[in-house]
C-alpha cells in the first residue's frame, strides 16, 4: 500500500474530526514543546484565499495528530497557531522541521492589529533565511502572559508532513545540534564506504566495485535531500533543484540499485529472464523523472513509489533466486537489502502515523541504508575471498596439469627422441637421394639448355650460311667472267707487244685493231667495272654478316659493359633476315637512347628468341599478306625500354601465365622445348629489369623490356 494512499486516507480522517479551539501554553517548565496536535488546519484547494479571507475563515478543522500527515497534495494549506505565553521569556522560536517544504510563510500580529508576514521555503534561495539551517525558524516575541494567534501558510509538491515545535532559542538549536550530529555520523559512514569501495576499485579493477560507488553517491544524495542539505550546500542558488531534487534521486537510486544489482550478482547468468525486466522498472523511472521535469509531481512522485515497491520486491526476488543457486554474495545483498527493507517500512509506518514522529521513527530509512552499504561492502570484500580461493583452486590445478603435462612431455621426449634418430637416418638417406637427383637435374638442365642453345644456333647458322652463300656464289661467278675478260686483255696484250720489233709495223698495229674490235674491248673494260663493283657488294654483304654475328654473340664480352641497345637489335635483324624478307616487315622506331650497362650477348640473345617467336606467330598465321613486327624503344630517367609487336596469332588468354615456365611450350611436338621465354625471363631478371606481355588472339602480342640504366655488378 503506497504511503500516499495511506497519507491522504489519515488527511481526511482527522478533517472529520473537529474540535473547540485549544491554545498551546507555554511555561518555564518546558523548553521545547511538540504543537501539531494543538493547531487548526484549512484547506485551500485553489491556493487562491488572501490572509483576510483565511483570517476569517470558519472552516478551519482541529489536528488530531501530534505531526499532522496531510499527505500529497496540490493544495496550500493555513495553520492557525494560538500561543499564550506562561514563561518568563518574551522571545520564542517556532520551529517547522520539514526542509521539504516548497512554500512556508508565517504571518505575525503587530500591536496595532494588523499582520506582516516573513515568507521561506525551497522557491527562494537558501540564503535569505535568518538561521542557515535547512528547517525553518521563526523569532516570536510575545510578551509574558500575553495570548497571540498565529497564520502559517505551507504548500509543497511532496508529502507534507508539519513537525511543529516551539521552545526557546537555546533549546531549539541544541536539538537542532543533537540531530545534525546523527546526520553527521551517517554522512561520515557513507563517506568512508564510498571511499573505500572507490580504493578497492582502483586496486583489483572490478567494475562491480566503480557500480557500488555510483550507488553510494545516490543515495547519499537522496537521504541527505530529505534533511534539506544539498540545497544548504550543494545548489543554495538553485531553487529548481531543490523542488525537482525530491524527485530525481529516488527514480536515480532506483536505476542505479538496480544496475549494480546486476552486476553485483550477475544476474544475466545466474537468472537471465528476470535479469530482463530490469530494463522496464529503468523505463518507468525515467517517465517518473520526465513527469518532475514537466513539473506533473503528483503523477510522478506516485509513479515513483509504486515502481519503489516493485524494485524492492524484484530485488529481493533476485537476491533469493540467486542464493540458492549457491551464490555466496548473494546472501550479504539479502541481509543488506533486508535491513534497508525494515528501515524504509518504519519510515513509511512513521508517515502514516502508526509509528510516532520522532528521530528513531525519522532516520530509520537512512540507517537502514547506511547498514545495507556496509553489509553490501562486506559482501564485495567476500568476493575478493571468493575470487581468492578460486585463484588458488586454479593454480593448483593448473600446477596439477603443469606436472602432469611435464610427465607426458617426459615420456613424448623419450619417444620423440627415438622418432627423431629415425627419421633423422631417414632424412640423410632422402637428402642422399636428393643431392643425386638434384646433382642429375642441375646436369639435365644444362643439357637441355645447352640443347635449346644449340637448336637455335643451328637454325641461325643455317640462316647465316644461306645469307654467305648468296654474295660469296655472286663473287666466284663474277671472278670467272674476270678471268675471262683478263684473258682477252692478255691476248690483246701480247698483239701489241710484237710492234716492238720494228718489223710489219702497219701490218701488225692493222691485226691488233683487228682483235681490238673483235674482242668488243670498250664492252670487255666496261664489263670489268661492272665486275669488281658486283665482288665489291658481295664481300662487303659478306663483311657486314660477319660483324653482325660477331655483335650477337658478343664472344669477347663476359663483363659488364655499356653497350648500344640499337647495335645489338640491327644485328639481330641482321642475322635474321633470310627469314624475314620473304614474310614479314619490320618496322624501327628508335628514339635517343644513353648506353646501357647489361650484358651485351644476353641481350642479344632475348631479343633473338622474342624476335624468333613473333616470325613463327607470323608464319602460323597463314595470311597471304606479310607480317608485320614493330620495334619501338624509349627510355626515362632510370630505365631503358624495348618493345617488340606483332600482328601474328597472339596468345590464348588462359596460356599467359604460363608462357615463362620453363619447359612450357604451345607449339607441336618436336618444334622447341619451351625453354627461349623461360631463358629470356631468368636474363631480364638477372638484369634487375621486367618483361610484361599484352596479347589478344588474332591480333598480335606485344613483349615490352624493361631495362635499368645502370647495374648492380652481378654474376651470371
Amino acid at each position: 500500500m503506497s504511503r500516499y494512499l495511506v497519507s491522504m486516507f489519515f488527511f481526511l480522517s482527522f478533517l472529520s474530526v473537529a474540535s473547540a479551539t485549544e491554545t498551546v501554553f507555554f511555561s518555564d517548565n518546558t523548553s521545547r514543546l511538540d504543537i501539531g496536535g494543538s493547531i487548526e488546519i484549512l484547506e485551500d484547494k485553489a491556493g487562491a484565499l488572501s490572509f483576510e479571507q483565511a483570517l476569517a475563515s470558519d472552516q478551519y478543522k482541529s489536528s488530531t495528530q501530534k505531526v499532522p500527515n496531510l499527505g500529497l497534495s496540490s493544495s496550500a494549506f493555513w495553520l492557525k497557531i494560538h500561543i499564550r505565553n506562561e514563561s518568563s521569556s518574551g522571545q520564542l522560536l517556532l520551529m517547522l522541521e520539514q526542509p521539504n517544504m516548497d512554500e512556508v510563510a508565517l504571518y505575525f500580529p503587530k500591536t496595532d492589529g494588523t499582520y506582516t508576514v516573513q515568507k521561506m521555503g525551497e522557491y527562494q534561495d537558501f540564503a535569505i533565511r535568518l538561521y542557515q539551517i535547512p528547517d525553518y525558524l521563526f523569532r516570536l516575541s510575545i510578551l509574558p502572559g500575553k495570548e497571540v494567534t498565529y497564520l502559517m501558510r505551507i504548500k509543497s509538491t511532496e508529502q507534507i508532513q508539519v513537525p511543529l515545535v516551539l521552545g526557546t532559542e537555546d533549546s531549539i538549536l541544541n536539538f537542532l545540534s543533537q540531530k545534525h550530529i546523527l546526520s553527521g555520523i551517517y554522512f561520515g559512514i557513507m563517506l568512508v564506504m564510498l571511499l573505500y569501495n572507490l580504493f578497492i576499485y582502483f586496486t583489483v579493477r572490478d567494475k562491480s566495485y566503480i557500480y557500488y560507488v555510483v550507488y553510494i553517491v545516490i543515495i547519499l544524495l537522496t537521504q541527505t535531500s530529505l534533511q534539506g542539505f544539498p540545497f544548504q550546500y550543494l545548489w543554495p542558488h538553485s531553487p529548481w533543484m531543490a523542488i525537482h531534487g525530491g524527485f530525481f534521486f529516488p527514480s536515480l537510486v532506483g536505476i542505479a540499485g538496480l544496475a549494480f544489482l546486476r552486476v553485483f550478482l550477475h544476474t544475466s547468468e545466474f537468472t537471465p529472464k528476470l535479469d530482463r525486466i530490469a530494463v522496464v522498472f529503468y523505463i518507468i523511472y525515467s517517465i517518473s523523472i520526465l513527469l518532475a521535469i514537466f513539473n506533473i509531481y503528483t503523477a510522478s512522485y506516485a509513479l515513483m513509489e509504486i515502481t519503489a515497491m516493485l524494485v524492492s520486491t524484484y530485488m529481493l526476488t533476485m537476491g533469493i533466486v540467486i542464493y540458492r543457486k549457491g551464490y555466496r554474495p548473494a546472501k550479504f545483498f539479502l541481509i543488506a537489502w533486508t535491513f534497508f527493507l525494515v528501515g524504509v517500512v518504519i519510515y513509511i509506518m512513521k508517515d502514516f502515523g502508526i509509528f510516532p514522529y520522532n528521530n528513531i521513527t525519522r532516520y530509520t530509512m537512512q540507517t537502514g541504508s547506511a547498514f545495507e552499504v556496509v553489509l553490501i561492502s562486506f559482501g564485495l570484500a567476500d568476493r575478493i575471498n571468493i575470487l581468492k580461493k578460486e585463484k588458488e583452486e586454479s593454480q593448483t590445478k593448473a600446477l596439477e596439469a603443469l606436472t602432469e603435462n611435464e610427465r607426458i612431455v617426459k615420456e613424448q621426449n623419450v619417444i620423440l627422441e627415438i622418432k627423431v634418430q629415425e627419421r633423422t637416418t631417414e632424412l640423410e638417406a632422402a637428402n642422399k637421394e636428393l643431392s643425386e637427383t638434384f646433382t642429375n637435374l642441375k646436369e639435365t638442365q644444362s643439357q637441355l639448355v645447352d640443347s635449346e642453345k644449340m637448336a637455335s644456333l643451328g637454325q641461325l647458322t643455317a640462316g647465316i650460311a644461306h645469307e654467305i652463300n648468296n654474295p660469296i656464289n655472286f663473287v666466284k661467278s663474277n671472278i670467272k667472267s674476270l678471268k675471262r675478260t683478263l684473258d682477252e686483255l692478255k691476248q690483246l696484250y701480247q698483239q701489241y707487244a710484237l710492234i716492238e720489233d720494228g718489223h710489219q709495223v702497219a701490218e701488225k698495229i692493222a691485226a691488233a685493231q683487228k682483235l681490238k674490235k673483235d674482242l668488243d674491248m670498250d664492252y670487255s673494260i666496261k664489263e670489268i667495272d661492272d665486275l669488281l663493283h658486283g665482288i665489291d657488294d658481295g664481300a662487303t654483304r659478306t663483311s657486314e654478316i660477319i660483324k653482325g654475328l660477331k655483335v650477337f654473340s658478343r664472344l669477347d664480352e663476359d663483363t659488364l659493359k655499356t653497350t648500344d641497345l640499337h647495335e645489338g637489335l640491327n644485328a639481330t635483324l641482321i642475322l635474321l633476315n633470310t627469314i624475314l624478307k620473304d614474310k614479314v616487315l619490320v618496322e624501327k622506331k628508335f628514339s635517343q637512347l644513353p648506353p646501357v650497362e647489361c650484358y651485351p650477348g644476353k641481350i642479344n640473345q632475348v631479343f633473338m628468341n622474342i624476335l624468333n617467336n613473333a616470325i613463327q606467330a607470323i608464319a602460323e598465321k597463314k595470311d597471304s599478306e606479310k607480317g608485320h613486327i614493330t620495334i619501338c624503344t624509349s627510355s626515362d630517367a632510370s630505365n631503358v625500354y624495348v618493345s617488340i609487336k606483332d600482328d601474328g596469332i597472339g596468345i590464348k588468354e588462359e596460356v599467359l601465365p604460363r608462357i615463362f615456365e620453363p619447359f612450357f611450350s604451345t607449339k607441336a611436338v618436336g618444334q622447341g622445348m619451351g625453354l627461349g621465354l623461360s631463358i629470356t625471363h631468368s636474363i631480364i631478371e638477372k638484369h634487375h629489369g621486367k618483361i610484361k606481355v599484352l596479347s589478344e588472339v588474332g591480333k598480335g602480342s606485344e613483349f615490352v623490356i624493361s631495362i635499368p640504366i645502370t647495374q648492380q655488378t652481378e654474376k651470371f
